[in-house]
């Protein structure tokens, strides 16, 4: 089974609010100082007018999971995720790869604020970026569980490279797996995804597999997004 999709999200699906930005600056969202709170309003008011968040999966059923090596295979190509993730991927019977972006105008948004002196703007707006995106990708992450809900399957977390020891370079990969800037998204030599506001990875698929409702304790990255939101404060 192959199979690939491609949604479109609105902003107004994506729960951002100002206390999750706070404590993404290491601020308490009941003490908000004065110079960022206009901002913060300012730049929540924006989201609206982002037009070009987007999200697709590619589903295989042409799968291995190699757990003991670190290793799974998809459709015949080897990935080196590493113990974490193939841990997690074990007993799934296929495999989603997605890919999702927050799109160009808020990357564009913030580098523009910055370079004309607006700091503390830019650096809101960029916050904001990345809060988009993981959001997009939660609700793209949660139409997929429904979809294979449907079906009397389950799915894992999802999973990226770059993390939990995965190396960033099987981006390439696994965007060869879409056609050419999917949901508008490209990989730069060094795997960079163009807009930078982007993630991808790998959710797995099953009757048995399992989705643990928190795994940062099994992640060994400082700058997950999730986790500064979720233990800080």
């Amino acid at each position: 089974m192959t199979d690939v999709a491609q949604i479109e999200i609105k902003p107004a699906e994506i729960e951002i609010d100002s206390k999750m930005i706070c404590r993404l600056m290491g601020i308490d969202p009941d003490d908000i100082p004065t110079i960022y709170a206009g901002i913060i309003q300012k730049e929540l008011e924006e989201i609206k007018n982002y037009r070009n968040i987007k999200g697709g999966f590619r589903i295989s059923g042409n799968i291995e999971i190699v757990s003991p090596k670190g290793i799974f295979l998809y459709e015949g190509e080897e990935f080196r995720a590493g113990d974490q993730v193939t841990g997690r991927l074990k007993g799934s019977e296929m495999l989603a790869f997605y890919i999702c972006t927050a799109g160009e105008e808020v990357s564009r948004r913030s580098g523009q604020m910055i370079a004309s002196g607006n700091v503390p703007e830019g650096y809101v707006a960029d916050l904001i970026g990345s809060l988009l995106v993981e959001g997009a990708a939660d609700i793209l992450h949660d139409r997929l569980r429904d979809e294979m809900m449907r079906k009397g399957l389950r799915i894992t977390n999802r999973y990226s490279p770059g993390y939990c020891n995965w190396d960033v370079a099987d981006q390439h990969k696994l965007f060869s797996f879409f056609p050419g800037d999917f949901c508008g998204v490209r990989l730069s030599d060094s795997a960079l995804m163009i807009p930078v506001k982007s993630v991808s990875g790998v959710t797995g698929i099953g009757k048995k597999v399992r989705f643990h409702k928190y795994i940062c304790h099994a992640c060994n990255s400082v700058d997950c997004i999730y986790r500064n939101i979720k233990y800080a404060g």
